[in-house]
């Protein structure tokens, strides 16, 4: 949350982003939520999310059966994103969700977990990109980023950067469903518990 949030009045939120900031008030014990984001391109500024996945774990155990992905109706195209992650913009689908109502079921699903991602600074401007747009604020939650952790454990040079297929050659790790969401957050979340355990 910026600086300029704390101005703003309480009642100005929309009530689902005071419901978001009241999980903050109490001590939780540490969990994590894995998660990523397939999106239209790599602006968050201009671009808009597609996907959002979604995984809770802890350090020993990866929830397999809690976890969460959101297809979101978007209108935006951009066919080198499409390449990648093979997901069409589309209005027509019951199954997908409004852009408001995707956002509002992921903080309901994280809460005040610690958010683990791959290069996670991009997925939590998306995000945030998302919130302003209803009128909320930045997300609140710690963030652990999975390149950076493995770089600080290898003590490689901060401007040297690996990508997710790089760190599952490391680790021995499965990429089935790799460029979609929810793999992709499975994946981080394997990636980080093998990091917490170095």
């Amino acid at each position: 949350m910026g600086w300029l949030d704390f101005l703003k009045p309480q009642n100005d939120y929309p009530k689902f982003w005071d419901k978001y900031l009241a999980q903050f008030k109490t001590e939780q014990p540490e969990n994590y939520v894995a998660f990523d984001c397939e999106t239209t391109g790599l602006d968050p500024s201009k671009d808009r999310m597609l996907s959002i996945g979604a995984v809770k774990f802890t350090a020993e155990r990866i929830w397999i059966h809690n976890n969460k992905e959101w297809l979101v109706k978007q209108t935006i195209a951009n066919d080198d994103s499409v390449k990648i992650h093979g997901i069409l913009p589309s209005t027509s689908s019951e199954a997908l969700l409004t852009e408001a109502q995707a956002v509002k079921a992921f903080l309901k699903f994280i809460g005040s977990s610690t958010l683990v991602g791959h290069h996670i600074n991009f997925d939590v401007a998306m995000v945030n990109h998302a919130l302003k747009r209803l009128g909320a604020g930045k997300l609140r939650n710690k963030q652990k980023d999975t390149n950076t952790l493995y770089k600080k454990r290898g003590h490689y040079a901060h401007e040297q950067n690996f990508s997710l297929d790089e760190l599952c050659k490391t680790y021995n790790i499965q990429t089935s469903n790799r460029h979609t969401a929810l793999g992709d957050a499975y994946i981080t979340a394997q990636i980080f518990q093998r990091l917490l355990a170095i």
